[in-house]
């Protein structure tokens, strides 16, 4: 009898040891498990936050970064007409050259109330530039005032608004990307376009006030001799400025005629 109880006892441990063995295993199972689950998030975490720097990285504006190609010309051959602040005049006075700039120079009418300094080539027949900057050598490849062009060329291709900085246009230029951007020639380039934006301003304002005296004084010359001319003289003024107005009618007339 005392040694069926002593096996009875024995079992019972034994079952007693299993199931402690079976919930340390279970439990440690379970921990396990929770380990993996753990580290399955990480990774997802750590994915997640790369996929958000890479969207972010992608959402970012493209880098600036220009390094003119000596020898393309495709904005000087695109231009003609190249607009000119007092700056460059100014600078053009300092260095000497404004003689060689001067038989391009002109004064483009905006409005009746704004004009604009601009470098215009004279047509000729013998011209060996066909088209394009009046300074732009087509032939050798290069700008015959390089050292010291207009500022309205040295910006491009950036451009300033007051506020923010920008491509110039949607012209496809040869240099933009081209070569390394240095912090050097960058802060170069961006100085430019500030001088550019703010040569604009200054220019447009003195420009209209001169433009606006100028023409005054002109109409005012212009009453002054009329009223010093004689009656036989304004009659043949007036009867030129009426032939000269029925001619520019009839080949009005006659240009409407052939377009029907």
């Amino acid at each position: 009898m005392f040694e069926n109880e002593e096996n009875v006892d024995v079992t019972e441990e034994r079952r007693e040891q299993e199931e402690k063995q079976e919930e340390k295993n279970q439990e440690q199972q379970e921990n396990q498990q929770d380990k993996e689950e753990m580290k399955q998030e990480e990774k997802q975490e750590v994915k997640k936050s790369e996929e958000e720097k890479q969207e972010t990285k992608e959402k970012k504006p493209p880098r600036f970064v220009f390094n003119c190609i000596k020898g393309c010309g495709k904005c000087c051959e695109r231009w003609d007409e190249v607009p000119v602040y007092i700056s460059d005049i100014q600078r053009w006075i300092r260095d000497g050259s404004l003689n060689y700039v001067l038989p391009f120079l002109q004064i483009k009418e905006i409005n009746q109330f704004s004009v604009q300094l601009v470098l215009k080539r004279n047509k000729e027949e013998n011209d060996t530039n066909p088209s394009g900057c009046p300074l732009y050598d087509h032939e050798n490849k290069i700008c015959n005032l390089y050292y010291s062009m207009p500022i309205h060329c040295s910006a491009y291709p950036l451009a300033f608004n007051g506020q923010k900085y920008f491509l110039a246009d949607k012209e496809e230029c040869p240099g933009l990307g081209n070569g390394k951007m240095t912090k050097e020639w960058l802060n170069t380039c961006k100085s430019r376009a500030q001088e550019h934006f703010n040569s604009q301003g200054s220019t447009m304002g003195v420009l209209s006030i001169l433009y606006g005296l100028i023409l005054g004084h002109i109409m005012k010359k212009s009453q002054e001799a009329m009223e010093q001319l004689s009656e036989e003289d304004r009659k043949k003024i007036d009867e030129l400025l009426a032939k000269s107005k029925g001619e520019k009618e009839e080949e009005k007339d006659t240009s409407s005629e052939k377009n029907e």
